[in-house]
């Protein structure tokens, strides 16, 4: 996947205001995801990869039947079992820093992927979009409103983070 940035932040930039005010939650343990082994394969220096599993889920902050529950340090999260999107849905990820000195990943999504989001987005405003890599929650930002340019951005604490999270996400990541 090859991301030209000056291609993407237009986009980016959209996908932000829409997620203007989101909060996203630290990483929680354990974490809902299939327990499908990560399948490996060399890179180009011959290091081993790791391909997790990428999926991202409906979630709200009210259990409720059928919901996986997630601890967080400010108490839990409930997920829904079908995520709304998975890696086959996604076209790129790339570490992009906004002008406030915000880190985020942003994720392009296929044309499926990007009418699933829209649709989702539209019928649950203020809930929870979370998202998992592996079995690790990553984070889960609030709906603000439709989400329906393609893409999507999930705040995270440094560039680094930032970085590492697009790496998992594309299997560049070397374990």
């Amino acid at each position: 996947m090859h991301l030209s940035t000056r291609a993407f932040v237009p986009a980016l930039l959209a996908a932000l205001l829409a997620l203007a005010g989101c909060k996203t939650l630290p990483s929680a343990s354990p974490r809902p995801a299939p327990d499908a082994p990560a399948a490996t394969a060399d890179g180009p220096a011959g290091a081993p990869r790791v391909v997790e599993p990428v999926a991202i889920y409906l979630a709200q902050s009210a259990p409720g039947d059928q919901l996986v529950t997630v601890p967080v340090p400010e108490g839990a999260i409930h997920l829904h079992a079908r995520p709304v999107l998975a890696r086959e849905d996604l076209t790129d990820a790339a570490a992009l820093s906004d002008r406030q000195g915000g880190h985020f990943v942003g994720l392009r999504l296929t044309p499926a992927g990007a009418e699933r989001l829209a649709a989702v987005s539209r019928g649950n405003a203020g809930g929870l979009l979370a998202l998992v890599i592996g079995r690790e929650l990553v984070a889960a930002p609030r709906i603000a409103g439709p989400l329906d340019r393609g893409i999507l951005a999930f705040e995270v604490p440094t560039a680094e983070a930032a970085a590492d999270l697009a790496a998992r996400i594309r299997g560049d990541a070397a374990r």
